[in-house]
């Protein structure tokens, strides 16, 4: 689809022209790489080189979806942001902040986590910093909850989805989310979108059988689920409720409660960022829910993440009593029997998460306790030990011990100093401040 201008109107597009010259492509080779982008996202247009001709002469200008895909074109090629504004064409991504916080059908999931792949990529922040909407998760954790799987999962597109390709995404969100935990959400996250962006998408309208798209929507749901999380550490939460909201939809259509499970998690924490603590509970109760019959390192990941909740609103008892569950169930899980997804969730990450909620419900004896527990094990994970030395901080400020609370603070802010993250960069500033840590 394409605006025609009038007569008066038309002028030679020429930002559009340098490009193209700067390139050394022709008319028709720029048509045939738009095409085959549309093609590889499952966008059906075409573009003939007569279309591509007139968009250079200004007699019309793509709809703001095929700007998009155009200026994703050009933007790979040049190795710089070319942005539909630059070359006087519309824009969509209102349209996409709108949009992909809508529940809908898996086809529409796939479209929109193409459209954020490409925003997040080229860090078109306007976009990624929407805002977050309280509101639009509710139905759509009851939906996920309550609805079988999909009865048709297979696709039918113009690249072979193999093994090899879903081989190769899940060794990239792991290589992804071990640089996320070394080096904090904002640094590799664009990059990790451009991957995601030129190797998923197409993927994910391929040709592939419904055993192939039922891994295949797992390792997407993973890899988007990383993203999210690194989103909610660079302190984006209208991205992150983006991402999670069409993850959770590849996951209802796959009927994977482990990850559903994770998204309501994720839900559970940014909620806290935004201060609704009924709505945290909500999300972490959720959580709860839907890890029924799952495994017991899922059960337990939701259960500590539930007496967080509680923690937030005010009910030690409570605390005590997910904690004890979460415990029971990491104990009885059988090691190697959880997902791949949360092979990082070991006895260090569950007596931290502990530690944590014990501290914002002022136990501080069990938070000491679950504390030591965490300390004892190593690491690599640089955020997490930044993580440790904060709640072990705020201990000693519930204690009355200023000594150990200045050191602790002080390992803290040192051992951060490399990572990029605005959410650790803000839980450091208010624990300087002797300000309750109030986030998850």
């Amino acid at each position: 689809m394409a605006h025609s201008r009038g007569a008066s109107d038309c002028s030679r597009n020429e930002a559009l022209a340098k490009h193209l010259e700067q390139l050394g492509w022709s008319i028709r080779g720029f048509a045939h790489r738009v095409f085959k982008r549309c093609e590889a996202v499952g966008l059906p247009n075409t573009v003939s080189p007569s279309t591509a001709a007139r968009w250079c002469s200004g007699e019309t200008t793509p709809s703001p979806a095929l700007a998009a895909v155009a200026c994703h074109v050009l933007s790979s090629a040049l190795l710089k942001q070319v942005t539909p504004e630059s070359l006087g064409w519309p824009a969509d991504t209102d349209l996409v902040a709108a949009q992909s916080l809508e529940y809908l059908d898996v086809s529409h999931a796939v479209r929109m986590l193409s459209k954020l792949w490409a925003l997040d990529a080229m860090r078109r922040r306007s976009v990624v910093k929407s805002a977050f909407s309280a509101s639009v998760f509710g139905p759509a954790s009851r939906e996920a909850l309550v609805m079988p799987a999909d009865a048709v999962i297979g696709g039918c597109g113009p690249h072979k989805v193999t093994a090899a390709d879903i081989d190769l995404l899940d060794e990239q969100t792991r290589l992804y989310g071990k640089l996320d935990s070394q080096h904090g959400g904002g640094k590799f996250r664009g990059v990790f979108a451009s991957m995601m962006d030129t190797h998923a998408a197409p993927m994910l309208n391929g040709t592939f059988s419904a055993r192939t798209g039922r891994r295949l929507y797992g390792s997407v749901v993973d890899a988007v689920l990383a993203m999210a999380s690194m989103a909610y550490d660079d302190q984006l939460p209208g991205l992150a409720q983006r991402y999670d909201l069409q993850a959770m939809r590849l996951a209802q259509a796959i009927g994977d409660r482990s990850r559903i499970t994770r998204v309501h998690i994720h839900q559970a924490r940014l909620a806290a960022t935004q201060g609704g603590q009924a709505d945290v509970l909500a999300h972490a109760r959720s959580a709860v829910l839907a890890a029924e019959g799952a495994p017991g390192l899922v059960r337990a990941y939701a259960c500590v993440t539930e007496a967080r909740a509680w923690a937030l609103n005010g009910k030690p008892d409570h605390v005590v009593a997910a904690v004890k569950r979460a415990r029971e169930f990491f104990s009885r899980a059988q090691s190697g029997t959880g997902p791949a997804w949360l092979e990082w969730f070991d006895r260090r990450e569950l007596e931290g998460q502990a530690a944590w909620a014990f501290s914002v419900a002022e136990l501080a004896e069990q938070g000491v306790q679950a504390l030591k527990e965490a300390s004892i094990l190593p690491s690599d994970r640089t955020r997490d030990t930044v993580e440790l030395l904060i709640t072990g901080a705020e201990l000693a400020r519930q204690r009355g011990d200023v000594a150990e609370h200045g050191v602790l603070a002080r390992r803290a802010a040192q051992l951060s100093q490399h990572l990029m993250s605005r959410r650790l960069t803000e839980r450091l500033s208010r624990l300087s401040a002797e300000e309750p840590l109030h986030d998850f």
